[in-house]
């Protein structure tokens, strides 16, 4: 028979009792942890806070917005509720009352500084299409002309793409370029649901039509001869027949009355015998 093995008394690996490398770390870093965790806390304290704050300036910019109806009151928004979408809002708001007051060149100011402080504002695409406009009133073709084109090629501008469209049209036919026109109304038919589409319609009828033949006027006819101031008629040839007057007899015989003439003598009665 094999020998039974001997048991021994080794141990096949030692477990130590001591404290893990987790453990350790948070002896010694303890204090740091805490500060840690205490900061993240007011972090998220300060969060909550702020989005309160921002939510409430939000919300006094709108209140306002909405009270507002001058340029002085839409002027009131924009100072006193910077970096707010009603301050922005406003601004646009602002720019159609100056242009309204005659300010022309503030107004175009306005919706400048209203592109560069709220580029992700949802009334860009208006402040643009607004700005256009009034660059076109100006006869500042080229200027307007760029920000059509942008209007036209923005994803987020699509429902004033058929106003861009009709907007260059008109330019391009100002400028003699009926091609051009011509391309830029038949391009609103891509958006047939836009009331636009309508007035393209119609410009493009207008595009297409002759205009009419200037001819001379004829000659004035001549004046028509006045009647002469004593009521004379002309006769053929510009002699003038005077009309008969009434004058005065001029002789005794006129004046004598006409006598009925009396009745004839009785002839006498034959003498008696």
């Amino acid at each position: 028979m094999p020998a039974d093995p001997i048991e021994t008394s080794t141990p096949l690996a030692e477990i130590s009792q001591g404290p893990g490398a987790f453990e350790l770390f948070l002896d010694k870093n303890q204090k740091g942890i805490v500060v840690f965790a205490i900061v993240l806390a007011l972090a998220a304290v300060g969060i909550v806070v702020y989005r309160g704050i921002e939510t409430s300036r939000q919300e006094t910019a709108g209140a306002a917005l909405t009270k507002a109806s001058d340029l002085a009151a839409y002027k009131a928004v924009v100072d006193g509720n910077a970096d707010t979408k009603g301050a922005g809002s406003a601004m646009v708001l602002l720019a159609d009352s100056q242009w309204t007051a005659g300010q022309q060149d503030d107004a175009i100011g306005t919706l400048r500084k209203f592109l560069e402080s709220y580029p992700g504002h949802p009334a860009v695409p208006t402040a643009k299409a607004s700005m256009g406009s009034k660059l076109m009133s100006q006869g500042k073709s080229g200027d307007a002309a760029k920000i059509f084109e942008d209007l036209t090629s923005d994803p987020d501008a699509k429902f004033l793409a058929p106003y861009a469209l009709i907007a260059l049209g008109d330019m391009a036919r100002a400028a003699g370029d009926l091609d051009k026109a011509r391309e830029s109304y038949e391009k609103v038919s891509n958006y047939p649901e836009s009331n636009f589409a309508e007035t393209a319609t119609k410009r493009l009828a207008i595009l297409k039509s002759k205009a009419p033949v200037e001819i001379d006027a004829p000659p004035t006819p001549p004046p028509a001869p006045s009647a002469p101031a004593n009521g004379a008629q002309t006769l053929p040839g510009g002699l003038d027949l005077a009309p008969v007057e009434d004058t005065p007899p001029s002789s005794e015989f006129d004046t004598q009355p006409i006598i009925p003439p009396s009745a004839p003598p009785t002839p006498p009665s034959p003498a008696p015998h």
